[in-house]
């Protein structure tokens, strides 16, 4: 169930298979009528979470302004 802008990155992330940047998932989530996102929310949604919840976070930032699945990064 997709309920917020951090359901849809997971989603998107999911079905692309890659690391996006803010500014993809953004795009997407607008095309795919998910989630009304800007870049800015999206950013700032995947940075709180990273930095609230470390290790525990589905996400990790992989490059300057690319995010990833965490468990992708483990692999």
């Amino acid at each position: 169930m997709i309920c917020d802008i951090l359901d849809d990155c997971r989603e998107l992330l999911e079905i692309k298979g890659d690391p996006q940047s803010a500014y993809w998932l953004a795009s997407q989530m607008v095309e795919m009528r998910m989630w009304r996102a800007s870049e800015h929310d999206v950013r700032a949604a995947l940075v709180k979470d990273i930095s609230e919840k470390g290790e525990r976070s589905l996400f990790v930032k992989v490059a300057d302004d690319e995010y990833a699945l965490r468990s992708w990064a483990k692999s």
